[in-house]
């Protein structure tokens, strides 16, 4: 809860500053939604990791048995965190990013790719680790992502089409993909009765 609250102090001061240096642009719902939406990959990411590197902690604030099942599945956590973390601070990046943000565009490039890129390859290092049903989670998430962007944003994309509402922006698009993927694997988890308290 302390670290919550301290990242949630943090990200109001970040973006109460930038918003306010851009008052002549008007601040940005989508880089607003953006950065909320890092910082949610952010604070889990640490708390998966914390949990990975420390059995006792783990055992505390991860939904596992005990111990003995955070150090069975130390590996998975340990790149699942990392995939996480390096996600979050791509799209952070991009939230911050000028001419609204302080971080210079050339900058904000560079994290995003690399961080994307990057976490791209721990996920596919936890995929790879995976057993049967995690797996199954995993193709499941997958082709429910799938489905979920296609009713919100090819329904979005095609009321916009009509004039019926306001497209979407660049950074609109980015996030929404994060939001549906995290969506659809709470889905897919919860689907098998893994969200329940252990």
């Amino acid at each position: 809860m302390v670290f919550g609250g301290l990242v949630g102090f943090g990200f109001g001061y970040l973006a109460d500053r930038y918003l306010d240096a851009a008052q002549s642009e008007g601040p940005s719902f989508s880089v607003a939604i953006a950065g909320a939406v890092a910082m949610i990959y952010i604070v889990m990411a640490v708390i998966v990791l914390a949990g990975s590197l420390s059995p006792r902690i783990g055992a505390m604030l991860l939904n596992v048995e005990d111990e003995a099942e955070v150090r069975e599945l130390q590996s998975q956590l340990l790149n699942s965190g990392l995939g996480m973390v390096l996600w979050g601070l791509a799209l952070m990046a991009l939230a911050l990013a000028a001419p609204v943000g302080p971080l210079p565009t050339p900058a904000a490039l560079v994290i995003a790719a690399v961080g994307l890129v990057s976490g791209l390859w721990f996920a596919w290092k936890t995929y790879r680790s995976s057993d049967e049903l995690l797996l199954a989670i995993n193709l499941e998430a997958g082709a429910l992502t799938y489905g979920l962007m296609l009713v919100v944003l090819g329904g979005w994309g095609m009321l916009a089409h009509l004039d019926y509402v306001t497209g979407p922006q660049p950074l609109d698009l980015l996030t929404a993909c994060y939001v549906l993927a995290l969506l659809a694997t709470f889905i897919s988890a919860g689907r098998r009765g893994m969200l329940m308290p252990r």
